[in-house]
């Protein structure tokens, strides 16, 4: 994936803002967030559809009781899959490459926390649409429920979220 940004970067598929204020950057970061978000709640969504999760997810959700590894037992497809939905948004808007790297940090370090059997965040979170650790191991416990990665906000608003 990576090999295929750098060639759409220099055919200028993928053009960087150079000249970012501290505000873009921060609007970047969160828009970033809410965008992939919501391309990956849907994304989750249909690798649980019959076929697609027997073929590539199943794997995933052998971990029901996650650890920090759950993040990465990934179908090679599901790998590329994420990656083409942050190319695509990178396609789409001139995004700054300290935006970008504040999104990937966020991702793995979100990710790596979302898997871990321990709670890192009040429960309090939970009102403000987080998806916490345990948001998300009540996905690995009921396969039909919370979806999203970052935010509970697409669950709720699509009937998928379970408190």
């Amino acid at each position: 994936m990576m090999l295929l940004g750098v060639f759409l970067w220099k055919n200028h598929w993928i053009i960087l803002d150079q000249n970012p204020s501290v505000l873009s950057i921060l609007f970047e970061t969160v828009a970033l967030i809410l965008l992939m978000d919501l391309l990956m709640y849907f994304f989750h969504y249909a690798a649980h559809l019959p076929f697609v999760y027997k073929v590539l997810h199943g794997r995933h959700h052998e971990h029901v009781s996650t650890n920090f590894l759950s993040l990465f037992v990934l179908h090679p497809f599901e790998t590329i899959g994420f990656g083409l939905m942050i190319l695509a948004l990178l396609m789409g808007y001139d995004f700054s490459i300290i935006s970008i790297s504040l999104y990937l940090l966020i991702n793995l370090i979100w990710g790596t926390i979302g898997h871990l059997n321990r709670e890192f965040f009040p429960a309090s979170f939970d009102q403000f649409f987080v998806g916490t650790t345990k948001f998300h191991n009540k996905h690995h416990l009921d396969e039909s429920k919370n979806f999203g990665f970052y935010t509970s906000i697409w669950d709720r608003l699509f009937g998928s979220y379970r408190s």
